[in-house]
């Protein structure tokens, strides 16, 4: 559908504003892997460079591991526990139960209260699904624990907040174990779990396909486990010797490598390559974290819907859309689209593909959700704003995929098996054509140029609970 000259302008103007090449995330690998160097080797996380994030995990799960733990994840505005059997032939049984943390509880004034409403699902969870355990049993149940926010680690089962991300604020928290604080809370209860691994969602879905993945049957090993969803980031598998910060004594006996939890949200805070317009920068204003995970706020659901209403309230603001409807309201445009964070991924997706008359579906969407009636010029414009939103995001994904992928290829040069990236997440499971776009993106870097292997993007599905059962399995 053709626009006005003057609105085609200004549309052609925004998308070539988030527009990115092939030679851009050729530069921003080489950049990323240069950056990926400069956190294995620094004792102390900075602003500057991503925290690369010794997991304590030492070894990665062949499929054969079994028994029964449970896992406990805390991986944004939902809270899930699980309780998983292992077949040990890359097979699972899976229980589990979903809460929505309270916006309150999020913001609370002290970590007791998020901790204490953790610990009392947890007792739920048993009191539905394993009533025998919940106090008859001698053996404690091995509980791994999945902490999806930023954490310095220092051993499998210790680690400290280093901030909140992800609409999270409770400033309490900060610097304390949380570990501790959850086990503290279920020790309250009287409930006969321990806590014995702390794990990262990205690590937990590396851990999770690794084992769902039987080499002999995909031919392929998994090198990453990765998140793209209401937050971004990755694990994989290091050897000891390529991570200089970690001292000798915290290596634990025998163990030949580590998995690493990259951080890649805060990949380039500093701004030195990645892609910055007028609407990022309003963006990353509205956040709890200014200035920190500024690659994340690129490329994940969270903020994808938000950078588009940033886009459309500029263009209002400048008189070039919605000019008849804020007539008809006084001067003003409706509540729902004023607010920040009203504008979820989901709807971008609809949006992404549709193909109706005139657009239709993404009127109706837009009234059903923003109350936000459109005319077909202004539906086509955020139709063409979203796919470049969305192409950025696909585009700047397969940096850190690419990345990695070049840094470990040495690690299976004696290996013919194709390499897979085992992800999980909201966006690259359902956002349309988002899985084809980071590929494609990757192929264009071609991490793994002369080695005759491919690429494979597989999804992880409950890739951070399962992970998290199976770090608290490599506990005796």
């Amino acid at each position: 559908m053709s626009l006005p000259a003057k609105l085609e302008s200004i549309v052609s103007d925004i998308e070539s504003q988030f527009s990115i090449d092939d030679a851009y995330i050729v530069k921003a690998t080489k950049f990323f892997l240069s950056s990926m160097e400069a956190g294995l080797a620094a004792p102390s996380s900075s602003r500057e460079y991503m925290p690369m994030i010794p997991a304590y995990v030492t070894s990665i799960p062949t499929g054969k591991e079994k028994g029964l733990f449970l896992a406990a994840d805390l991986g944004g505005t939902n809270f899930r526990v699980c309780s998983i059997d292992l077949k040990g032939d890359h097979t699972f049984e899976l229980k589990q139960s979903k809460y929505r943390i309270p916006v309150e509880i999020m913001n609370a004034e002290e970590s007791e209260e998020l901790f204490s409403y953790l610990a009392k699902k947890v007792e739920s969870f048993l009191e539905e699904h394993h009533a025998d355990y919940h106090t008859k049993s001698k053996d404690h149940l091995k509980l791994g624990f999945t902490f999806s926010f930023p954490v310095n680690q220092t051993a499998l089962d210790q680690g400290t907040l280093i901030r909140w991300t992800k609409g999270f604020n409770i400033p309490d928290t900060v610097d304390r174990d949380v570990v501790e604080l959850l086990q503290a809370n279920l020790v309250i209860l009287g409930i006969n779990v321990k806590v014995v691994a702390l794990a990262n969602d990205t690590v937990g879905t590396l851990l999770s396909r690794a084992y769902v993945n039987d080499p002999a049957k995909t031919k392929s090993n998994t090198i990453i486990g990765a998140i793209f969803g209401t937050g971004t980031n990755g694990a994989y598998y290091e050897t000891i010797e390529n991570i200089p910060k970690l001292t000798a004594d915290k290596v634990p006996e025998g163990a030949k490598g580590m998995v690493i939890n990259t951080e890649w949200g805060s990949f380039d805070n500093t701004l030195s390559i990645l892609p910055n317009t007028k609407w990022d920068v309003t963006v990353d204003k509205e956040t709890a974290n200014p200035g920190y995970h500024l690659f994340e706020k690129r490329i994940s659901g969270m903020f994808l819907g938000e950078i588009l209403r940033v886009v459309l309230i500029d263009l209002f603001e400048q008189g070039h859309i919605f000019v008849d409807l804020a007539a008809e309201r006084g001067g003003s445009l409706p509540h729902r689209v004023k607010e920040p964070w009203q504008l979820d991924a989901e709807i971008l997706s609809y949006i992404e593909i549709d193909d109706s008359t005139d657009l239709q579906m993404s009127g109706l969407i837009m009234q059903n959700v923003l109350r936000l009636p459109t005319t077909k010029e202004e539906r086509v414009l955020i139709q063409r704003i979203t796919r470049a939103i969305s192409h950025r995001a696909a585009y700047l994904s397969a940096i850190p995929l690419a990345a990695i992928a070049s840094k470990v290829k040495d690690q299976y040069k004696d290996d013919d098996r194709d390499f897979e990236f085992g992800c999980d997440g909201s966006v690259v499971e359902f956002y349309p054509c988002f899985r084809d776009t980071i590929l494609k993106a990757v192929a264009a870097i071609d991490p793994l140029k002369g080695t005759g292997k491919k690429i494979h993007l597989r999804i992880a599905k409950d890739g951070s609970g399962v992970g998290a059962a199976l770090a608290a399995s490599t506990v005796a």
